[in-house]
Order: C-alpha cells, then structure tokens, then sequence
C-alpha cells in the first residue's frame, strides 16, 4: 500500500538509519528508508513521488549519494561532515547550482535556541570583545571511515563561522589522532578557537566556553537544567531560554527552504567553508 503525501506536501526517503538516522524518521515519516543492506537506492532516486532525501549514512558515502539524489531531480539534507576533501565539496557545489535543487547540510547547533541566543548576546556587545572560543567534546563513539577530528569537529566549526563569519583561516597548531584531538586555531581579526575531542574519558562532555572582555559564556548540554551559564563583574546568571529540538528546526527549516526557493542556512557554500577549514587544520595537526 502507498504511503499518503505527507502532511507538508513533500515526500521524503531516509538514507541510513543510525542514531541520526532514527531521529529523522521519527521527525519525517519518510516514504522510504534505505540502509545498507536494503538495496533500494536506485528505486528511490528513479521514484518520481520522491521529492527529497535526507542522508544521514557514514561520511565516506556522503559525496556519491547526494551527487546521485541531486542528479535525480530531488532535494538533498546531508548530515555532517558534508563531504570528506576540498575537491569533493567543489564539485558538489557545481552539481547544487546546476540542479537548482534545495541542498541543505545538517549542523544541527545553527538551529538550537542556546547558540542563537548566544550569537545575538555577542553582536549587541554584551560580551565585549570575544578572545577565545573553546569547544569540548568527550566519549563519541569511534567512526570507522572517520577520524574523532572529522566527526566532532564540523559543529564548533560551524558555529564559530556562524558568530563570526572570519575571512581568513591563519594558522592551526596541536595534535590530531584517530580517537583524540587537541588543537588551537587563529583567523584574521577574530577569536582563537580551541577544539578538543576525544572518544576516551570517565564522563560525556559537551561543552562550549565562549570568554569575552566583559562577559563569559559556559554552555554544558549534559546538565538537565540551566544548560546555559553567563559570568559577568563575579556573578553568575542562568539565561532561561525557550528551547526546542534543534533537529526539529533544522528539518523545518529545509522544508521551508523547499517551500519557498529560499536557500538554506546551512548551504553547500557554507559546507564548503567548514570542508576547507577541516581539511587545512587536519592537515596541519596532523603532521
């Protein structure tokens, strides 16, 4: 039996069914699931009641399927990292603007109600100026196509370019492994940036520290409450901020990208920012 049209008016399949993957469907309801035991690709791409895909399969797989999906006449989200070198972005990038289709990637942090809070505190000044940016991510589950560096750091990153849109990536000193990462990265005319990730550690750690002149930002997701903490001249203040699912706004935002021709926040352009950077600080911390 068919499944009906969904609600919104846009049919969508679901690529992988990982622990993102779950929570998509959940969201979605798509019309189609395909895992790597299934097979069915081709058939989704050929299905003309397919409107968009939503792949959310391991990094390795990412360039091939959305080149495919666009290929195919529908609109793409892609989870992070978008895709695994600077060539593979630039040529996904060619086959976006050519296809005229809605390509959205998934950093999920540009749609949670904490970090936008955030980003208008650091634009009104309320921090004065920001210093240093500092990102720590501890106990992810190890990749196998991936290292800890790909995989966790594509959301600070993103982040960073979402308060301060930097022109120029300066230098990246530190140390990158398989399973940890620690390193320190400069931009021309904007805050330094520490990222450190690891898959090893006796609690899970996500957190974002974000230090100003006048005002410093402490954002822990592993609290229950009061996620949010800004210290300001010695005192302590917990911001209640109104917060949903960042995942449901990030999918609500595709669908109104797809409703509206309007392009995504997160576009392939944006990827290809993060793509860069990931590539120059891998690199050179690597060596």
């Amino acid at each position: 039996m068919t499944k009906p049209r969904s609600p919104n008016g846009i049919n969508f399949a679901l690529f992988g069914l990982g622990k993102f993957g779950k929570n998509y469907q959940r969201l979605l309801n798509p019309k189609a699931i395909v895992t790597a035991h299934s097979g069915n690709a081709e058939d989704v791409f050929k299905n003309p009641e397919i409107d968009a895909v939503v792949i959310a399969t391991p990094p390795s797989t990412h360039f091939d399927l959305a080149k495919k999906a666009l290929e195919a006449g529908k609109h793409v989200l892609l989870e992070k990292p978008m895709v695994l070198s600077v060539a593979e972005a630039k040529k996904l990038r060619q086959i976006v603007k050519k296809s005229g289709k809605v390509f959205m990637v998934g950093y999920q942090y540009l749609y949670n109600d904490y970090i936008n809070y955030l980003k208008k505190e650091i634009g009104s000044g309320a921090f004065g100026k920001i210093l240093e940016v500092k990102n720590e991510h501890l106990v992810s589950p190890p990749r196998e196509d991936v290292d800890i560096f790909w995989d966790a750091a594509p959301h600070p990153l993103a982040i960073y370019q979402y308060f301060f849109s930097p022109e120029k990536l300066i230098s990246a000193e530190g140390k990158i492994e398989h399973d940890s990462a620690a390193v320190k990265v400069k931009f021309e005319n904007a805050p330094v940036l520490e990222i450190i990730a690891s898959t090893s550690g006796d609690a899970k750690t996500r957190k974002l520290i974000v230090v100003g002149e006048k005002a410093t930002a402490i954002l822990d997701e592993t609290l229950e409450k009061d996620k949010l903490t800004i210290i300001k001249n010695g005192r302590t203040a917990n911001p209640q901020v109104k917060f949903k699912e960042p995942l449901r706004s990030e999918v609500k935002h595709f669908i109104q990208c797809i409703q509206t021709g309007k392009t995504p926040l997160t576009d392939v352009d944006f990827g290809g920012q993060i793509t860069e950077w990931l590539s120059i600080i891998s690199k050179s911390a690597s060596n």
